[in-house]
C-alpha cells in the first residue's frame, strides 16, 4: 500500500539515481573515475534517493540532529555543505593538474631543447667536415 501512494517523484528520483550511480561504477571499472570520487556520488546519489523516498522522515531527522527548527533549513544547509566539499575537492585537483601539466611542459620544453642543442652540434661538426673536406680537395687539385 505504501508503494501506491508514493508521487512521482519519489519514484523518478530514484531511478534517475540508480542510473547514474550504474553510469559512476561503469567508468570505475573502465578507470575512467577513482575510487574517491566513485563512492562520494555514489553515497550522494544514495542520500538523494533516500532523501525522494522519505522526505518529512530524512528531513526531520536532519534538522534535529543538526539542530535547526525548520527541516527545509537543515536541508538546504546540508545540500550547501555538500557543496563546498565537491568545490573545495574539484578546486584541489584542479590545482594538481596545473602543477604537473607545468611540470610536463617544462619538462618537454628541455628535452625539445636538448634536441635541438644536438641537432645544432651534429650540424656544425657536418660543416667543419665539408669544410676541412673541401679545403684537402682544394689543396689535392692545386697539386
Amino acid at each position: 500500500m505504501y508503494l501506491v501512494s508514493l508521487r512521482l517523484f519519489q519514484w523518478l528520483v530514484p531511478l534517475i539515481a540508480i542510473f547514474f550511480i550504474y553510469r559512476i561504477v561503469t567508468q570505475f571499472r573502465n578507470n575512467k573515475r577513482l575510487l574517491l570520487s566513485t563512492l562520494l556520488w555514489t553515497f550522494f546519489w544514495f542520500i538523494i534517493s533516500i532523501l525522494a523516498i522519505k522526505p518529512d522522515f530524512i528531513s526531520e531527522k536532519l534538522a534535529e540532529s543538526l539542530g535547526f527548527a525548520s527541516n527545509i533549513n537543515a536541508v538546504i544547509f546540508a545540500g550547501l555543505g555538500f557543496l563546498f566539499i565537491m568545490t573545495y575537492y574539484q578546486s584541489s585537483t584542479i590545482d594538481l593538474l596545473e602543477k604537473q601539466m607545468t611540470e610536463l611542459v617544462r619538462r618537454i620544453a628541455l628535452e625539445k631543447q636538448e634536441e635541438i642543442d644536438k641537432l645544432k652540434d651534429d650540424l656544425e661538426k657536418e660543416r667543419r667536415k665539408n669544410k676541412t673536406s673541401s679545403q684537402v680537395s682544394k689543396e689535392t687539385a692545386r697539386r
